[in-house]
């Protein structure tokens, strides 16, 4: 079975972590950090708000989206998600009264319209998380991008924060400044655990053990505690090497989407088919998400059903059941890979 996240830790990407001649030299309005995660919880701390603000959040989302909120002392605000899997702006307006702040997220590379969202809420700070959208123009005061593993480019950690509001450029400094770095023992204990994943998803290894491994995992706490570093240098000499063969990836992803999407258009198990602008993953939208994942089992390709457990993950930060099109849509979306 081909593995959905295809982890390429080559030679050249080895050479480059052990020797760390090349370096990722970020504008002055990055930061770079072990995780999104931690970008997202600078964010928050640089905007100075009184424990306990609101901060909106798109429902369907990563566990770490919520945690990095209610670890910066805010509440978590859900609102729910269309069926185009953009952030639902009825529902938002909704539940704008009172909000300090909103992250709105870009599943699967499907971009939602920040600047709507700007005129209607001129006053109000946006931070994109651009986890599956690494590369986009952020138009927000703040994006976030990841680089770990499965992501665009897939480097098995890291992620970058911009800054694009001027207004809090200094606070955010402040803050980074302050962050530990990787210690020597740290980068030899991550460069080990990407050769192990590099091993766990060779494609022989991945259908007898690594796929078998996962599927009786048990679902992650959504409160994790985010221990926030800067970027390994390891991993900046591997985002030097890989960052300019984003765009010609994205190109090849494109048209293997759209030729996907037509062989999906054909089958009457499928609804709907949604393709982001980076073609991170295809969203397919059906009745039958069972058949549909067991139809790509046949031909070798592992699909998976993201942030099924949203809703669960939700609840553990006061989730009180007001997002009905998401908890409708998580049964059944199926996110197929494009390579």
């Amino acid at each position: 079975m081909k593995p959905r996240v295809e982890v390429n830790f080559d030679k050249a990407e080895r050479q480059a972590f052990r020797e760390k001649t090349l370096e990722y030299q970020p504008d002055a309005n990055e930061f770079l950090l072990n995780h999104a995660r931690s970008g997202l919880l600078l964010a928050l701390q640089s905007l100075g708000l009184p424990k306990g603000s609101r901060v909106g959040v798109m429902v369907y989302n990563c566990h770490t989206v919520m945690n990095a909120v209610a670890q910066a002392g805010c509440e978590v605000v859900f609102i729910d998600i269309d069926d185009h899997m953009r952030i639902d702006r009825d529902d938002l307006e909704r539940k704008s009264n009172g909000l300090k702040a909103l992250i709105v997220t870009h599943l699967f590379g499907i971009i939602n319209d920040i600047d709507a969202i700007r005129k209607q809420y001129p006053q109000l700070p946006i931070i994109e998380d651009c986890a599956h959208a690494f590369g986009k123009e952020i138009i927000g005061d703040f994006g976030v991008y990841s680089i770990g593993q499965g992501k665009l480019p897939s480097l098995g950690d890291g992620g970058i924060l911009v800054v694009n509001n001027s207004r809090y450029a200094d606070a955010v400094k402040t803050l980074y400044d302050r962050l530990p770095g990787y210690s020597r023992f740290d980068e030899s204990k991550l460069y080990a655990k990407l050769l192990l994943t590099d091993v766990l998803h060779k494609r022989l290894i991945y259908s007898v053990f690594t796929s078998r491994w996962k599927q009786n995992k048990k679902p992650k706490s959504g409160r994790e505690p985010i221990v926030a570093k800067k970027m390994a240098q390891g991993i900046r000499a591997m985002l030097a090497l890989r960052k300019g063969q984003v765009a010609e990836q994205v190109k090849t992803r494109l048209v293997n989407a759209k030729n996907e999407a037509k062989y999906l258009g054909n089958n009457e198990l499928v609804s709907s088919v949604l393709v982001g602008s980076n073609a991170f993953m295809l969203v397919v939208r059906s009745a039958h998400v069972k058949a549909l994942k067991i139809q790509y089992a046949q031909r070798g390709i592992e699909s998976a059903t993201h942030f099924a457990n949203s809703i669960l993950w939700a609840k553990e930060f006061g989730y009180q059941g007001d997002c009905p099109n998401a908890e409708r849509l998580r049964n059944e979306l199926l996110m197929i890979p494009v390579y």
